[in-house]
Formats: structure tokens, sequence, C-alpha cells
């Protein structure tokens, strides 16, 4: 029997586990979003693509990149400790970490048959642990507000057009829109999970650049003393700001701070662009 995918049976199942029940899921996430999933969810055409999508990846990479994964156990003690203590802030239990030595991406679900399982980089394994609790939270973020079958989707895209396929041609635009929305949620949830800005400017320029620890941690510094940052890219900066705006809301500070409201047209004016 062909493997379906259908978003709105997705939720439902999510909603139905007490083990993965999302962490008030419209209270953090950027609206721009929400209202892009409800899009999503919507097409028929798209949703047909998830599907086939990623029957499409289980049989390229999918397989491969289980066949060589390592779950992590005791001998991951700080890895295992901060993934702990990240899960039972998201109220998730239960849930596995895989190392997957060719994994591009720091930390990120996965959809696969059975279900959603994480990948985490080697190069992330040897990442302070305030770090990883960042990452951590942008990969809950992920699974809570529903992102696990399109970002898995675009890393069948990702292959089919060698890494551009935002730039490709007949790729939905909101499908493009919805992952730079996405991608605030999930900052969103690492700052949560982490709540420590340097922690969330290390996992941002990890993931953009190909600098080391030292290279980053002398800007994050000229950060904190309020001098001028080579932030290497203008996403990166951009996503910092963003999480910056998102640490003023009352979400983030629990008593006081400005409506997540105001904060979403905040982060439209970082981004200066239709999402």
């Amino acid at each position: 029997m062909p493997y379906e995918f259908d978003f709105q049976s997705y939720v439902q199942k999510r909603e139905a586990n007490p083990n993965k029940k999302p962490l008030q899921l419209q209270n953090y996430a950027f609206i721009e979003d929400i209202e892009h999933q409800r899009e999503l969810s919507e097409n028929g055409l798209i949703q047909q693509a998830v599907s086939l999508g990623l029957q499409a990846w289980q049989l390229a990479k999918g397989r491969k990149y289980k066949a060589h994964a390592v779950e992590i156990d005791a001998s991951y003690d700080r890895l295992s400790s901060a993934w702990t203590e990240t899960c039972y802030q998201f109220k998730h239990t239960g849930l596995s970490i895989k190392v997957i030595p060719f994994q591009k991406e720091l930390f990120t679900p996965y959809s696969g048959k059975t279900g959603v399982y994480f990948g985490i980089s080697p190069m992330a394994c040897t990442l302070p642990s305030s770090t990883l609790k960042f990452l951590f939270g942008t990969g809950l973020g992920a699974l809570d507000n529903g992102h696990a079958p399109y970002l898995t989707l675009g890393r069948f895209f990702d292959d089919i057009t060698r890494g551009f396929w935002g730039k490709a041609t007949g790729i939905p635009e909101v499908l493009i829109h919805w992952r730079e929305a996405a991608m605030i949620t999930q900052d969103r949830a690492g700052m949560l999970a982490c709540r420590d800005i340097s922690a969330a400017i290390m996992a941002i320029m990890r993931a953009h650049l190909d600098w080391d620890n030292t290279e980053i941690m002398r800007e994050i510094r000229r950060y904190h003393d309020g001098l001028d940052v080579d932030w290497g890219e203008l996403d990166v900066e951009k996503r910092v700001r963003a999480v910056e705006a998102f640490m003023k809301s009352d979400i983030y500070l629990k008593a006081g701070g400005s409506p997540i409201s105001e904060i979403d047209a905040q982060v439209h004016d970082i981004f200066r662009m239709v999402f």
C-alpha cells in the first residue's frame, strides 16, 4: 500500500495523542506560517506533491539515511541531557535522535512511514549545550507546528534541483514563502528552549556560514559590546533581528512585553518581503 500523507489527518492524530500535545500551537508561531499552512493544506495539488515527494525521498535518500544513522544513547551524555530537558519543556516523551553522517542540516525532523524522527549532524554534536537546546527547540517547534512533511518535501526538491529549489521553476510560490515563515516559527521555539541569544546566534551562523566557532564567538562578543558585527550574510542578520523582536514579546517574557501581533509586524518590517 503506497504511503500517503494528509495534513488534516496528521493534525488530528497529533491532537489525539497525549504524548505529542503541541506547545500551544498558535501561540508563538509566526502568523504567516499559520496562514501559509492553511493554504497548503487546502491545495490538493500540493498535498499530492507532499505524498509523492515523501515516497520519492524515502526511496532515494530516506532508506540510506536511516541505514547509516546511529541513535544517541547514554554515551552521548551531553546531547542526551540537553534533549531530555528540551523535550520536557515542550511536553514530549519518547522521542529519539539519530546521528546521520551526511546530513546537511544541523538538526531537523524527518517524516517517515512510521512517523517522525530527528536527525543531527556530527558537526552539531560538538556544539555547546545551550546551542544544542536552541537547535532542539527549532526541531520540536517544527514538529509541533506541522512542518515535518513540508521540510522532507523540501529535501526532495533540494535533491532534484541541486539545492536551489527556491529558485527553480514550477515550485508553488506559497511553498517557497512558507519555508521562510516556518524558519521564523522554528527560531522562536529555539529561543523558548534555550533563552540565550548567544546560543541562537551561534546556531544561526553555523547553519548559514562556513565559519569555525572562534570566528563566530568573535562576532558574538562584538554583538554584546554594541560594536558592528560581520554577519556574513544578510539572512543571518535578519534571523537574529527577528529573534530579538520575539524576545520582547509577552510570550517570551511571560509578564509584560508586546503582543505577538506587534512582534509579527516588526518581523515583516525586518524581512521587507511578501511571505
